[in-house]
């Protein structure tokens, strides 16, 4: 077994940055700016003023103004018609005044009486139900007022809406009804105090005045409506009782001209429906409106006029006798008419419905009415406008939230999408031509506009409703997803970003808003104000991190914001390029961020500065700054990127500026290779590394830089970049410490991944140019390994001869001779080995080496058919174990041992040449010697076990087993002499089985003998495998077939050798066991017969000639060339000069 040599890594001298190296030496003096804390002051924020924005409220308004307007106009001048039209309004204010006044003055008198008079006093009870009709009156109006003052408050703020109060006028009729009942205008005070009620939800109270006016007074004029409210009570309560309400309704019927006829049968109609009487339903509540719709028109000779009149009457009627109950749905409504057969009507009633729900104020109902419309008739041209009456309809309610989603729907179902989107048109969109779809867009983008910009308006003069600025917010991000690219979008990105910094206290979005108005149009109105809000948004959203930042105790980071108002200030540089302050401003902004330690940002301030302002005078400060900034951030691959960058800016063309920023350069290099390193990114750390040897390899730093480029190509297993790297060091640092270094991590990395021939060229490199290196002695003999590995005999022998000549005395030199022999034998050029060995028997300088040299000789002479020459080589290595054998190391005695090995294995040649067949006078004698070889064979490899080498005991035990077994195998298959007559030949094996039993015997207990102390010395190889299958061969019974068990040997593979055993199985008598060497005695008579027996059994049922062939054959073996054969596949590893564990092999 070789001895190896064990490589030592080189020392990585990776130079330190310390931050004085990297940061700016010779700083100039501090601008003025430079210490400038001022921050930017933004313009003030812009005043919308009055808008209104597209309510119902509004539209219904403007409807009556335009028929207004309509009358005006066929008798006025268009040009008089404004100024008339504010006279006339003035004038219905100040008719509404004076009626509030003339009431106001009614009342004092009316209080006056009441107070003055007794109660017995005739006109009482008419001046109390008179003051309770004018009270009525004021309640109403001052509830109307309340209402308005909590409509007009922001939706956040408003709470719960005001309810009307009526205590006043309803304790004018309780008194009437209490102390008047002979009152002739009793059932009125009762009619009006259960109206009154009913306004105030009270609904049973109502419903006790009315069931008294049915009571008392059959007659009255008020019948009709008391049936009409009892049938109301039961048709809208909880649990409606339609059975009662229709009872109630048909006795409203029994009246034709009041004017509830048309409700009481359109309700009717409903309980039937409800009742499951559908036919009677369908004709009673479409009898008015099929009839004036089919047959209007050939009836009485009626004009179209007057028929459309009716139609329009009885879908007045129909819609008024549905929305009149609360609980009824545009939903049911639909249901029911297809139910009754109208649904032909459907569209037109449920569209004169929603506008009567919007109407009468009925918004959330209203809203449902529309989105029935949209669901029959969805391609209807004017669609879009019933989705716009939604979107109507929640802004009247000012629920922000819906009005937006509103908003979304009606673009994408109703708007082309953007030809740059990859979103598809709606149907509706694909269904009508350009011009309808023209025309709903420009509707949906006004009516969007136009309640995003009131809502804002609106906002602003209530002052304190986030909750309106947040929805207007939401409307103009809505406008922007469709409208961005519009002649609008400048606006309403401003509005946004307005609201974003004024009132939302979100600067990030304020900027954005405000430079995304600047990039639509650089030069427009309000551009400059945009840009100088967006930079004075983000410098106040910075403060505010860095001051939260800081009162956390957090370390200060770039943030977003950071970088936006980079990006703004980089906007306003490109929009007004010329403006004198913006040198300072940048760098003002950049010192902001270095004060912080935030450098990331303040190097993109510093760095804009110095590329559109190289000869101004921040732009050398700014340059330092910037290094400075990245040194202390630890960033060295941006102080690379920058000093390279600053090379040629006119600030730092100087010859002393160039020769700083070099160094700078390779030192940034260095730690970014040690950045790269510590984050296990290897290769490229030897990258950087490299690059800096190459391009500056005149710097102090060069050499090192390629041997730090070589110990991380080896971690990230780049071998090319490592060739590269000890490549440089040779060519250009030949004369430094550091090449040789280099040149030792190439050998070993190479050497590590199997490339031995390439590992051997470094070493050469270390050996022939570097004599004073520490690793010359290591590299000059690993050069010799490697090469005798490979296979490289005469670069082998020339390392060889170089390491003798260089270290003659060194205790490697012995191993390095054999290494050299050991080269020759694998180019079997076998006298060039034997004379290497001869010579070396000679002037080995341990007796060690000299066994090693006579053993590889005697080897070698084999090879050549020396035989004399071998045997003799043998005897001398023996008789130097006698001699020497205290001063022998394990490798001494692992070679003694095989010469010993080697020994016996000749004397067993000699016994095979020995032949049983021939003359019958002269086999006596034949037998004789054969025995005595056989006893020879047994002492010299009992002798071998005796000399304690592991891997040669269990060889020598089973070579004396197998011994005794062939003997006895060659004697039983010889056959008897010819001329032998039957009966003597029958005798002549009698003999012959009789001789064979005991020797037989005794290879039995040579085999177990070397099984036993296999086990004990736990050694498992092929020696092992064969003393176990010979035991199952004499003995299955004792010692079954290991597969027939499942078990299986296998060789324990390359491994230390175990410790020395003191020696062979011994007596108490301190005498080698018996049984090894057969006793003269034979055994007794009836032993031989038994014997004779089962050999005879066991013989038909051994396997033949085959098997025993192949055991031979193995027997044949040797250990170390076993131990070849285990190993022909293995690596050579470096071990350095340390003994080994186990010897030599």
């Amino acid at each position: 077994m070789s001895r190896f040599r064990r490589w030592v890594a080189a020392p990585l001298f990776l130079i330190a940055l310390s931050p004085g190296v990297v940061s700016a030496q010779d700083s100039p003096s501090t601008p003025a700016a430079a210490s400038d804390k001022g921050r930017i002051k933004p313009k003030g924020e812009r005043q919308i003023g009055a808008r209104e924005r597209p309510t119902v409220k509004k539209k219904k308004e403007k409807k009556q103004s335009e028929k207004r307007e309509v009358r005006l106009s066929l008798q006025i001048p268009e040009r008089l018609r404004a100024a008339l039209m504010k006279k006339i309004d003035q004038r219905i204010a100040k008719n509404q005044a004076k009626t509030k006044k003339l009431r106001l003055d009614a009342m004092k008198l009316l209080d006056k009486f009441i107070n003055e008079s007794p109660d017995d006093e005739p006109e009482m009870a008419e001046a109390l139900m008179r003051m309770g009709e004018l009270e009525w009156e004021d309640s109403r109006e001052q509830f109307l007022v309340k209402f308005t003052e909590w409509e007009k408050k922001p939706t956040d703020q408003r709470g719960d809406p005001p309810n009307p109060d009526f205590s006043r006028p309803r304790s004018r009729f309780l008194r009437v009804l209490k102390n008047y009942k002979t009152f002739d205008q009793y059932d009125l005070a009762l009619y009006v105090d259960g109206f009154m009620a009913n306004e105030e939800a009270k609904f049973e109270e109502a419903l006790g005045r009315f069931n008294k006016i049915i009571e008392w007074f059959p007659r009255s004029r008020f019948i009709p409506d008391a049936h009409m409210v009892r049938a109301e009570f039961e048709f809208t309560k909880e649990f409606p009782n339609f059975e009662t309400a229709y009872k109630e309704y048909e006795e409203v019927l029994k009246y034709k001209d009041n004017e509830l006829y048309d409700l009481a049968l359109f309700k009717s109609a409903w309980c039937l429906w409800r009742m499951d009487r559908p036919d009677e339903a369908a004709k009673r509540f479409l009898a008015v409106f099929k009839a004036t719709a089919e047959g209007g028109a050939r009836r009485d000779g009626k004009k179209q006029s007057e028929i459309d009149e009716l139609q329009a009457e009885a879908l007045k009627n129909l819609v008024a006798v549905f929305v009149e109950d609360e609980k009824n749905r545009a939903e049911d409504m639909h249901k029911f008419l297809v139910k009754a057969g109208g649904d032909k009507f459907a569209g037109r009633i449920v569209r004169a419905l929603a506008e009567a729900l919007y109407d009468q104020s009925h918004y959330e109902r209203g809203i449902e009415a529309y989105r029935l419309l949209l669901k029959l008739e969805p391609m209807a041209p004017d669609a879009y406008k019933y989705g716009l009456a939604v979107a109507q309809g929640h802004s009247t309610m000012e629920n922000w939230g819906k009005l937006q989603e509103d908003y979304r729907w009606l673009l994408k179902e109703y708007v082309p999408p953007d030809p740059k989107s990859k979103q598809k048109p709606g149907a509706w969109v694909k269904a009508h031509n350009a011009a309808t779809v023209a025309a709903a867009s420009a509707a949906i983008e006004k009516q969007l506009r136009d309640d995003a910009v009131g809502l804002h308006a609106k906002a602003q003069a209530d002052k304190t409703s986030k909750g309106e600025y947040k929805g207007a917010v939401g409307l103009y991000e809505v406008y922007l997803t469709r409208f961005a690219r519009g002649k609008e979008a400048y606006e309403v990105h401003y509005n946004l970003a307005e609201i974003s910094f004024y009132h939302l206290e979100d600067a990030n979005k304020a900027a954005d808003n405000y430079m995304a108005a600047v990039r639509l149009d650089p030069k427009g109105p309000r551009s400059r104000d945009a840009l100088y809000n967006a930079l004075a948004a983000l410098e106040y959203a910075r403060y505010k991190e860095l001051d939260a930042n800081k009162a956390a105790g957090k370390k200060q980071q770039e943030t977003a914001t950071d970088k936006k108002l980079t990006e703004a200030m980089e906007l306003y540089i490109k929009t007004y390029p010329n403006d004198p302050d913006i040198p300072e401003l940048l760098f003002r902004q950049g010192k902001l961020y270095y004060d912080y330690e935030i450098y990331d940002p303040a190097v993109r301030q510093f760095g804009l500065l110095v590329e559109k302002y190289p000869r101004g005078k921040y732009a050398e400060g700014a340059g330092e700054l910037i290094l400075d900034s990245f040194n202390k951030s630890r960033d060295y691959q941006n102080i690379e990127t920058w000093a390279r960058r600053l090379k040629t800016a006119p600030a730092f063309m100087a010859p002393d500026k160039q020769k700083r920023l070099n160094g700078l350069i390779v030192v940034a290099v260095f730690k970014q290779g040690e950045q790269l390193a510590e984050a296990g990114k290897h290769d490229q750390a030897a990258s950087a590394y490299l690059r800096a040897a190459k391009e500056f390899p005149t710097e102090p730093r060069a050499a090192q830089a390629a041997v730090n480029a070589e110990v991380e190509a080896k971690k990230g297993g780049d071998l090319e970049t490592m060739k590269a790297a000890v490549a440089i060091l040779i060519s250009d640092h030949r004369q430094r410490e550091e090449a040789a270094q280099g040149a030792w991590i190439a050998a070993n990395t190479f050497q590590e991944v199997g490339l031995f021939s390439e590992a051997a060229d470094y070493h050469d490199v270390v050996a022939e140019n570097f004599p004073k290196s520490q690793h010359h002695k290591d590299a000059a003999f690993n050069s010799v390994l490697l090469r005798t590995t490979v296979g490289e005999t005469q670069k082998a022998i020339d390392s060889g001869n170089r390491f003798r000549k260089t270290y003659p005395r060194d205790e490697s030199t012995e191993e390095v001779t054999f290494l050299m022999g050991k080269a020759y034998e694998k180019a079997e050029k076998w006298k060039d080995a034997a004379g290497i060995y001869e010579r070396y028997t000679g002037n080995a300088k341990t007796p060690s080496g000299q066994i090693e040299a006579y053993v590889r000789l005697a080897t070698v002479r084999v090879k050549l058919g020396e035989e004399k020459s071998a045997g003799t080589a043998l005897s001398r290595a023996m008789d130097t174990y006698k001699q020497r054998k205290g001063q022998l190391d394990d490798s001494g005695k692992y070679f003694a041992a095989k010469a010993k090995y080697m020994q016996g294995e000749r004397i067993l040649a000699e016994f095979e040449a020995v032949k049983i067949e021939g003359d019958v006078k002269q086999l006596k004698d034949r037998l004789k010697k054969k025995g005595e070889l056989l006893k020879k064979a047994a002492d010299t490899f009992l002798g071998t076990a005796e000399m304690a080498v592991a891997e040669w005991t269990t060889a020598s035990l089973y070579q004396i087993g197998f011994t005794y077994e062939t003997f006895t195998k060659s004697l039983l298959n010889s056959p008897p002499p010819p001329s032998l007559g039957k009966d003597d030949q029958e005798l002549y094996k009698q003999q012959i089985d009789e001789f064979v039993v005991p020797i037989e015997e005794r290879a039995l207990e040579a085999y177990e003998s070397g099984w036993k102390k296999a086990l004990e010395l736990g050694i498992f190889n092929s020696w092992t495998a064969k003393m176990r299958a010979a035991l199952g061969r004499l003995n299955s019974e004792l010692y079954p077939p290991l597969k027939e068990i499942g078990f299986e040997l296998q060789s324990k593979g390359p491994s230390p050798l175990p410790a020395l055993i003191d020696g062979t199985r011994r007596t108490k008598e301190n005498r080698s066991e018996p049984y090894l060497i057969p006793p003269p005695e034979l055994p007794e008579k009836k032993d031989k017969d038994e014997k004779k027996d089962e050999k005879k059994d066991e013989k038909k049922g051994d396997k033949k000639a085959k098997d025993e062939k192949k055991d031979e054959k193995s027997a044949d073996k040797k250990p170390d060339e076993e131990k070849k054969d285990e190993k022909a596949d293995e690596k050579p590893t470096l071990t350095g000069k340390g003994v080994k564990k186990g010897g030599k092999k």
